[in-house]
């Protein structure tokens, strides 16, 4: 049974970080639930520095700056794996971002243990220990937290902390550290919160739209994130992606055209159909209209030029000893193609895709860019 600190008060936390000031290195993780809600909701935040292991408790302790401090401390490395949901759980609780950051999945990757590596596996590549995840699907929120519960979130943080130091030696080895911590440090700031007014854009079949039905799109998209933010709901529960389709295509200027509409769940008539109208005839009289959407597939060069990236992703990944998947995904091509050649990304001066920033421009962008400009 590993021994750990159930910290449930402000003076408690406190005197804990004062302690974890002083560490080289915190390993971190945290436990939330979102199923119905636009934001987590934050269960439990462990942490160890390898003298204590403590269960932070977030429902019980309403002040939790002097955690949130520790988290941009200089001096302090956080580790943590696959840190995605983590980061975004922080910077809406606390506005901040982790700084210097160790994700054990990117380290991983880049020292050739496997791309994607689930934190189970990677604790039985450096531990040989099989761990119970039995838990991993429990309420988080409900109190008191069951001895079961506790255990699983403290193996989370212990094998953690192990493997930090292993993963560095590899990394150092293979000259690989530096770049590392960089891509850490990008995913650490990047956001997937898109601006309001471009949430549209991933509407399915949204290119099927034409000016006037994509300007109510826009509109109706922008109207439902500020109204799920709003709410704390998930956007889903206020209108479904396939509803917002439906009524841009359709363009109702009434409750009854609303209400005729194939597939528009009658409670969202109920909730917001006066709503949704009042939009609809807005977007309509407006005069400045989106751009006409196009998918990448449909330009003449995608396939051509989508191929002659994908293999120079994999030319350098053979040279570099760098995962194909890390330096470039499917995702990461369509962005920079997105980039350069779609007019709702050439409206905006957006920054430059990941594609061609950081250690990757190094090693692609002299290369990518003739084959994108052709």
């Amino acid at each position: 049974m590993i021994d750990y600190l159930y910290i449930e008060t402000e003076q408690a936390l406190a005197d804990l970080c004062q302690q974890y000031a002083r560490a080289e290195f915190l390993a971190i993780d945290t436990e939330f639930v979102r199923e119905r809600t636009y934001h987590a909701a934050l269960g439990l935040i462990q942490a160890y520095d390898g003298e204590t292991l403590a269960l932070i408790d977030p429902v019980a302790i309403d002040d939790l700056s002097s955690f949130w401090h520790l988290l941009t401390l200089p001096s302090l490395t956080k580790v943590i794996h696959a840190g995605s949901e983590d980061f975004e759980v922080f910077r809406h609780n606390a506005s901040v971002t982790l700084t210097p950051l160790f994700d054990t999945q990117v380290a991983a990757a880049l020292a050739g243990y496997g791309v994607s590596l689930g934190y189970a596996k990677l604790i039985n590549e450096f531990c040989n220990i099989e761990l119970d995840k039995g838990e991993s699907r429990t309420n988080w929120l409900a109190r008191p937290l069951s001895e079961s519960q506790l255990k699983y979130a403290a193996n989370d943080v212990a094998y953690l902390y192990q493997v930090y130091k292993p993963l560095v030696s590899a990394l150092e080895e293979q000259d690989k550290l530096s770049l590392c911590l960089e891509e850490c440090r990008r995913l650490a700031e990047k956001t997937n919160e898109k601006p309001a007014d471009e949430k549209y854009f991933d509407i399915s079949n949204a290119w099927q739209l034409n000016p006037q039905q994509l300007a109510v799109l826009k509109e109706l998209a922008q109207w439902r994130q500020m109204e799920a933010i709003k709410r704390n709901l998930a956007q889903g529960f206020i209108l479904k992606d396939n509803e917002l389709f439906a009524i841009a295509k359709a363009c109702p200027k009434s409750g009854n055209g609303l209400r005729a509409i194939d597939n528009i769940h009658p409670m969202v008539v109920k909730r917001h159909g006066k709503k949704i109208v009042s939009i609809v005839v807005a977007a309509l009289e407006l005069d400045v209209l989106p751009t006409p959407l196009t998918r990448l597939i449909d330009y003449p060069a995608y396939k051509k030029t989508f191929k002659a990236i994908k293999g120079l992703v994999e030319q350098t990944a053979e040279k570099s000893g760098i995962p194909k998947e890390i330096i470039a995904s499917k995702k990461l091509i369509h962005e920079v193609l997105s980039y350069y050649w779609k007019p709702e990304f050439q409206e905006k001066q957006l920054p430059a895709p990941v594609l061609l920033t950081g250690w990757r421009k190094q090693l692609l962008a002299e290369k990518v860019l003739p084959l994108i400009k052709q």
